[in-house]
């Protein structure tokens, strides 16, 4: 058995959240000269980097073929939660997985059950939740769980300079995937829509998202629905970061949520944070009821009149990444 870390999720291109945190994490891997082997949901390929082609055939290969001492699953799948369980009995690899989202809170009480089953009584398991509720949920159920957000401080690597030629307020929105049922059910794109189409006249908006995996078709006919079509800005499959530094503030609408990354990444850029109710969010972000309008508008009003340095006081240094290296080295050390 290698003496290495797998670690099985998605790596940019496209980038999102989970494939942020990876990229972010091979530094800190290479920086502390651990092996690893990162297995791409996707289609990369380069040193250390091996694609999966998003096939399912894929896991069952690995299921006989991982000889890695450390396998860090992000798990983004339903059925993960019961190749996991299976996985633990055929490898005596030592496993981590973490849950990136809120949504094992919300399905049916039949199926919650059935993935609790499969998490307590996987063999070798470190499991992590970005979410502090689903942490408290899962250990109410007697599994052994931690709180443990996917945040690795950040510096812009291609910064960007933007240069907007109006008086308006320029602010950023961010999302992974768009799709109607995302945008409606898990990002409430219709909500900060709402809000510009109303304040458009003060304020214009960049949408950053991921250009390959999202219904652009869907988008394009729900910004002419809500007449935005010039007042919103698109940007394709970069690096939230690098951009990060040219808005007023930064939004996050979720009406599901783990944690809210970006939130955190805003702050350490200087950028004020504004983010739904949701969940626990980072400290020092300015919250506003999930969903309610009026409360949004409120929020950014207060952002737009306040000193910037005054809302970022109660920011946190967070070093969440020291942890999970910390739990790396513990592992490979069995």
């Amino acid at each position: 058995m290698k003496k290495n870390i797998a670690i099985c999720g998605p790596y940019p291109p496209p980038f999102g959240g989970i494939s942020i945190h990876i990229y972010r994490i091979e530094k800190l891997l290479i920086k502390h000269k651990i092996p690893y082997t990162i297995y791409d949901h996707y289609f990369n390929r380069k040193e250390n980097v091996v694609p999966t082609n998003k096939s399912p055939f894929w896991y069952v290969k690995f299921l006989f073929t991982n000889n890695h001492k450390v396998v860090h699953f992000h798990q983004f799948f339903k059925f993960h939660f019961i190749y996991y369980f299976f996985f633990s009995y055929l490898n005596r690899s030592q496993i981590i997985v973490t849950i990136h989202s809120e949504r094992l809170l919300h399905y049916p009480k039949f199926f919650k059950k059935f993935f609790f089953f499969f998490l307590k009584y996987t063999r070798n398991l470190t499991l992590i939740s970005v979410s502090q509720t689903l942490t408290k949920q899962l250990q109410d159920h007697k599994i052994k769980a931690q709180f443990l957000p996917a945040y690795v401080p950040l510096q812009p690597e291609n910064p960007v300079k933007l240069n907007f030629n109006d008086d308006k307020i320029h602010f950023l929105f961010s999302v992974s995937r768009v799709t109607k049922e995302s945008s409606e059910t898990l990002y409430d794109i219709p909500l900060i829509f709402e809000f510009l189409k109303k304040h458009h006249d003060r304020f214009h908006m960049t949408f950053m998202l991921n250009k390959t995996s999202s219904d652009l078709s869907y988008l394009n006919n729900l910004i002419e629905q809500y007449a935005l079509q010039n007042h919103i800005d698109l940007i394709y499959d970069r690096q939230l970061v690098d951009y990060l530094p040219n808005f007023a503030f930064l939004v996050r609408t979720n009406t599901s949520d783990g944690y809210g990354v970006s939130l955190q990444e805003a702050m350490d850029l200087g950028v004020p944070a504004i983010g739904s109710d949701t969940c626990v969010r980072p400290k020092g972000t300015v919250l506003f009821k999930t969903g309610d309008l009026d409360d949004l508008t409120q929020k950014i009003e207060m952002v737009v009149r306040s000193n910037p340095k005054e809302l970022l006081q109660k920011k946190e240094n967070l070093n969440f990444h020291l942890t999970l290296l910390k739990i790396y080295k513990k592992l490979l050390s069995k």
